[in-house]
């Protein structure tokens, strides 16, 4: 349970959630503006570097212990960093990126988590 929590939190913030209502919306781009490759976001680039962290560390447990620990982690990461996860402005790749790490980690948890069973090939 903690670990679809710690991943479906972390997805919000992956997937784009909305801004929030005391910050407004910036303006779009001016066309010529569109043209360019926008410069790397940070805050995305963090957010995923951090999922992927929490992948690893998901897909390294050998146990429901660990499994449990990595998922709390991931939660926390989440809760520490709050600007970091409504600073992320992900492109369409970036998204895919993030659902995939998401994806991964869930998988390597639901080993342990998911069915309590002790093989990592469940």
């Amino acid at each position: 349970m903690i670990a679809r929590a710690a991943l479906a939190l972390l997805c919000l913030a992956a997937c784009g959630a909305p801004p929030p209502a005391d910050r407004p919306v910036p303006p779009p781009p001016p066309i010529d503006a569109a043209v360019d490759a926008p410069p790397p976001d940070p805050a995305t680039a963090a957010l995923l570097a951090a999922l992927a962290a929490q992948r690893d560390q998901a897909c390294a447990c050998t146990d429901a212990a660990c499994a449990d620990e990595a998922a709390a982690l991931a939660v926390q990461w989440g809760l520490d960093h709050p600007d970091v996860v409504r600073a992320a402005t992900p492109s369409p790749d970036e998204q895919a990126a993030a659902q995939a790490l998401l994806e991964a980690a869930e998988h390597c948890l639901d080993r342990w988590l998911g069915t309590g069973s002790p093989h990592p090939d469940h």
